[in-house]
């Protein structure tokens, strides 16, 4: 049976906010093998970790990331209670710690809504910059991206889907990823199964409920993409 390993969601941000230092800090203490985060770009060109197209879920701000410039985004507060002076990172100053860490890095570039000029290739240079092109994972729903990180880089790159009825096996054919995130409720142990047969790594998001990790690491699954990494990793060492 493949050994599963857990990726904090965008930092264990069930218990911080989401995508921020200290979420990732926080990540690492769990033990786990990796952190997700998302990557969009300011109006100046900065690589800027932020889940949505907007600040205004996150943040005190308002508007669209592609809008505000670096200093726009680092006037701005994170918006969760106890947790006033967390500020939005840039993927340079996650990349930074990060040499310090083991941690594997999933970067999931957001460019399936906004189509950012140039992303992939600055981000990959920007990793290659810190020289952890052997510990970071690309992922994205833009499938022509994922077939244009394929070109330009080494790392591995996962395509990502939520919708029912995809078959990964034909998604890994057009794509030419390597490996498969997928919503683990359109995901099926059948589909996985497949996908184990041709060497295709599977990893599911978001799993945060005992029963669903636990189905999943027995079924093998190759990712657990959790809010809550220490309880991901309390059922992944259980299971040992």
């Amino acid at each position: 049976m493949n050994v599963s390993k857990v990726f904090a969601h965008r930092g264990s941000s069930l218990k911080y906010p989401e995508n921020t230092m200290l979420a990732f800090k926080k990540a690492e203490k769990s033990g786990c093998y990796g952190i997700e985060l998302d990557i969009h770009m300011s109006k100046d060109g900065y690589l800027v970790v932020i889940h949505d197209e907007t600040v205004n879920r996150t943040t005190n701000g308002r508007g669209y990331v592609k809008d505000l410039t670096k200093k726009d985004l680092k006037k701005l507060s994170i918006k969760r209670k106890w947790f006033k002076n967390e500020k939005i990172p840039l993927l340079e100053e996650v990349l930074e710690w990060a040499v310090q860490t083991d941690l594997v890095i999933n970067i999931e570039l957001k460019n399936d809504k906004v189509a950012y000029e140039g992303m992939e290739e600055a981000i990959v240079q920007k990793v290659a910059d810190f020289g952890l092109e052997d510990r970071v994972i690309y992922s994205t729903f833009n499938h022509q991206s994922v077939k244009k990180l394929k070109k330009i880089t080494s790392s591995e790159v996962a395509a990502l889907y939520s919708k029912k009825g995809t078959n990964p096996l034909l998604l890994i054919k057009s794509t030419g990823a390597d490996a498969i995130h997928a919503n683990f409720r359109v995901m099926t142990e059948s589909l996985m199964r497949d996908c184990q047969h041709y060497g295709i790594p599977v990893r599911l998001y978001t799993l945060n409920k005992p029963a669903v990790i636990s189905k999943w690491i027995n079924a093998g699954l190759a990712g657990v993409i959790t809010d809550d990494p220490d309880l991901a990793e309390k059922i992944r060492k259980e299971k040992q």
